[in-house]
């Protein structure tokens, strides 16, 4: 039997990390069940201070500090290796400084705007942030000090992070992301789900529930599994190997898509929206305008065209209670199947720079691809941390045959190095749509797919091999934390604000359910909340923080890999 790696996964997480880890070391408890790491499926809140959560995109009276702030400095850390990618409720500033991913605290990683790293033989895939097709084709054009519409912009997700993410080659065994895969509703429980959240029909019926960019990603990459957030709720579906969520590739998802000019397939219009009533005994921080008034996506028309797809029906069944414990799910890792294919020269010479909407007609011949054949795409999302609600599950995933029994650290992925150098020179910092490079060309394997050459990647990962691995096969991720930004005194409570939230009542202290006892007149919120919020949420003391801290793990990885830091030396003057 192989060894197992115990993965426990939870969904947002909204700055409540102490009750995450107090929840886990419960189940290990309960469950006589050893984790090994943590994924956290997005809205992590890394706040450190009053500035980043100026920088944080949802209305001030929902801000609050939370607990992150204890393990950044040292006063806590984190029990299990933890791994995290954004969601759209995060310090926009701190995850800026760590753009190419790197620790936030002592044992908890942050894998970046997108990224891939390894832990214990699994190779983990995250891509950060949500959908917005406004925002998708441009560069990283934000600035400090990130206000207005780019502090909403920059947890939206860019066609470079997806692009990177295509250019993958061997397979994975997790992708994480925030939102989930569009079209991924339609693979499982479709009327369980619509019993626990009716409002979802309308968004289901017209394909706008999900990202089409994580629906792409899941129809090229397809990992062994797919854990997401976003929606609060738990919800698992399953995609089979030889089922396709998304045929219309690159140009297929808005503003890519050409339905204007015909080149899609098929366009239908989206289907108006009948009015939702949302549940009045929450809120929905996912649903809240990225502006800093009050607004709710739910009953707002969709912004995107549905698009007439090959796709099966939703899988309908017997809807099941809900389970108040933790599953446990096993898989078996099948090894990959790499079919040769000599290199076609001509297809992989430069043609003109296509435009933004060009159709690449040639092919790149690819000899790897990470699809394992016959293996399906388990999905799970699951809800945040409150009581009685699916927020954390532990998964048992086999680790590949060869992979030192040693006790498992996290280490850089060779050909995810490889394609930080390779895209690099295309990274794009303004307004301006995303062109793909002059070099790309479809995909043979993945239809629709836009990849630059194998010899090309291939060069690369020699170098990588050469400068970074030094001949070996393996290399950790160094524990090069420090912190640099200024953090509230000791003692300071979750719910501060540091004036912030003004007069008005803060997320927690509206009566929303926060724990039991919780009403709406406010009183007897978990812990105190409802009146320490009041109590003790006395302005910033001290000079404000900077808006951007230029971080030394950013700045060692880019000289490790050669490569210019484009973003994080853009310092707020």
């Amino acid at each position: 039997m192989r060894r197992q790696l115990t993965i426990a996964v939870e969904g947002c997480c909204h700055g409540q990390l102490d009750d995450i880890y107090r929840h886990l070391l419960q189940q290990q408890q309960r469950l006589k069940k050893a984790v090994d790491l943590l994924v956290i499926c997005g809205d992590f809140q890394a706040v450190r201070n009053v500035t980043d959560l100026e920088t944080m995109s949802c209305p001030n009276k929902y801000k609050q500090v939370g607990g992150f702030y204890r393990y950044y400095t040292g006063e806590r850390k984190a029990p299990i290796p933890t791994v995290f990618v954004g969601g759209n409720h995060e310090a926009n500033n701190h995850m800026r400084e760590l753009y190419y991913g790197g620790w936030v605290a002592p044992n908890i990683y942050y894998m970046g705007s997108s990224g891939v790293i390894k832990f214990g033989g699994l190779r983990i895939g995250g891509i950060t942030g949500i959908f917005k097709d406004h925002d998708y084709a441009k560069g990283h054009c934000e600035t400090p000090p990130f206000r207005g519409p780019g502090r909403a912009s920059m947890h939206h997700v860019r066609s470079y992070e997806a692009f990177k993410m295509l250019q993958i080659r061997k397979p994975l065994d997790i992708v994480v992301s925030h939102d989930w895969p569009q079209f991924i509703e339609r693979y499982g429980n479709t009327a369980e789900l619509l019993r626990r959240k009716p409002f979802f029909e309308a968004e289901i019926n017209c394909g706008d529930l999900g990202s089409p960019v994580n629906a792409m990603l899941l129809e090229r990459l397809r990992p062994a599994w797919w854990f997401s957030a976003h929606m609060h709720v738990r919800f698992e579906a399953e995609v089979a190997s030889h089922e396709s969520i998304f045929t219309e590739g690159w140009n297929g998802v808005p503003p890519y898509s050409k339905q204007n000019s015909g080149s899609l397939s098929e366009s239908v219009a989206a289907a108006e929206r009948p009015t939702v009533v949302a549940n009045q005994d929450e809120i929905v921080m996912s649903a809240l305008s990225d502006d800093e008034e009050d607004s709710s996506a739910v009953g707002e028309p969709p912004s995107r065209p549905r698009l007439a797809l090959n796709l099966p029906p939703p899988k309908h069944s017997v809807a099941e209670e809900p389970s108040a414990e933790p599953a446990a799910c096993d898989i078996a890792r099948a090894e990959p199947d790499f079919t040769s294919a000599p290199v076609d020269a001509a297809a992989m010479e430069a043609s003109t720079e296509p435009s933004n909407d060009c159709v690449l007609e040639q092919e790149v011949l690819e000899t790897a691809d990470p699809k394992v054949p016959d293996r399906p795409t388990r999905f799970l999302a699951l809800d945040k941390c409150l009581p009685r609600r699916q927020f954390l599950e532990f998964i048992d995933i086999e680790v590949p045959d060869g992979i030192p029994g040693e006790l498992p650290q996290l280490e850089y992925d060779a050909e995810w190095l490889a394609i930080l150098r390779l895209c690099h020179p295309h990274m794009p910092l303004s307004e301006l749509p995303f062109s793909l490079p002059a070099e790309a060309r479809m995909s043979n394997v993945t239809p629709g797919i836009p990849l630059l050459p194998e010899a090309m990647l291939t060069r690369e990962l020699d170098w990588v091999h050469s400068n970074v691995f030094s001949g070996g096969n393996r290399m950790f991720i160094p524990p090069n934390f420090m912190p640099m930004a200024p953090t509230p005194p000791p003692g300071t409570p979750d719910s501060a604000s540091f004036g912030l939230a003004g007069q008005g009542a803060t997320m927690w202290n509206r009566g929303r359910g926060r724990g039991r006892g919780s009403g709406r007149d406010g009183h007897g919120g978990r812990n105190g909340h409802a009146q320490a919020s009041r109590q003790s949420d006395a302005e910033w003391v001290g000079p404000r923080p900077y808006v951007i801290y230029p971080n030394p793990q950013t700045d060692e990885l880019c000289k490790l890999l050669g490569i210019e830091d484009k973003l994080t030396q853009r310092r707020h003057k």
